[in-house]
């Protein structure tokens, strides 16, 4: 169904309602690749040392819950998910997390400085409006508080190999991205610069902008997905690190609130 056919999402909300429907019931325009059940190896060790057990978390487009929420409160941490999607609320709470539905992630439901840790995972290429989703949740972390955030990688070498020699753009967002990238869900695109603009321009500090999911023989064309691995080797790995712009198929940001903010 396309949007504004009977049967079609009637808003945002509707639409990722139905982006987090079973595959089985999930109609083709709101087809999405198969999402982690777990943290990619990079971001879990992220959390695990910026996240010391005991913090107040709040995952902010939380979807199913698994990726941040069984890690975090596996490892002793309070937790509450938001996200738009009452299907994705429902499957996270299924799993006993604390998941709440939300309008819109640029107006968070909490007062101020109410959290030790902040994260976001894969959900600010969905927004309309980031900047303001961001500020709201700099508004909610306690003064040096911490705030981690991953997005795909709009500069990374595969998605250049594409444009440059193919002519075909890449999107990411779902299986049918190639073919009709003007209904992929994702909607903005980060390199590491503009990832650390829109983070500084939010008033957080100690940025730092580490790439992860890239692979060299994993994204060769046609015989790559064979012989990809869940983690590139530890040489990719530092090369991810030194150089996420080019090595990095995904971006992982972390940054502080100021301790006098």
């Amino acid at each position: 169904m396309k949007p504004g056919t009977p049967g079609g999402p009637r808003n945002l909300a509707d639409y990722y309602d139905r982006y987090w429907l079973p595959e089985e019931e999930r109609p083709r325009d709101a087809a999405r690749p198969q999402l982690p059940s777990t943290l990619p190896p990079a971001v879990d060790r992220l959390l695990q040392h910026l996240i010391p057990s005991g913090s107040h978390c709040l995952d902010v487009g939380c979807g199913h819950g698994r990726a941040a929420g069984l890690p975090l409160t596996a490892r002793g941490c309070s937790y509450i998910g938001v996200d738009i999607s009452a299907s994705a609320v429902a499957e996270a709470r299924s799993i006993g997390l604390d998941a709440r539905q939300i309008d819109d992630a640029a107006e968070l439901p909490f007062p101020d400085r109410e959290f030790d840790a902040v994260v976001s995972l894969e959900v600010i290429e969905h927004l309309v409006f980031p900047h303001h989703a961001v500020a709201e949740m700099v508004r909610v972390l306690k003064p040096g508080g911490v705030l981690v955030v991953t997005t795909p990688n709009v500069a990374y070498w595969r998605r250049r190999l594409d444009l440059a020699l193919l002519g075909r753009w890449n999107p990411f967002g779902y299986v049918f991205a190639v073919e009709e990238p003007w209904a992929d869900p994702h909607i903005r695109f980060f390199t590491p610069g503009a990832l650390r603009r829109l983070l500084g321009l939010a008033g957080l500090s100690e940025i730092e902008i580490a790439g992860h999911g890239g692979s060299i023989i994993g994204d060769i064309p046609w015989i790559g997905k064979r012989l990809r691995q869940r983690e590139g080797s530890p040489p990719y790995r530092v090369l991810e690190r030194r150089a996420p712009a080019l090595f990095g198929c995904f971006l992982n940001a972390s940054a502080r609130k100021p301790a006098s903010v």
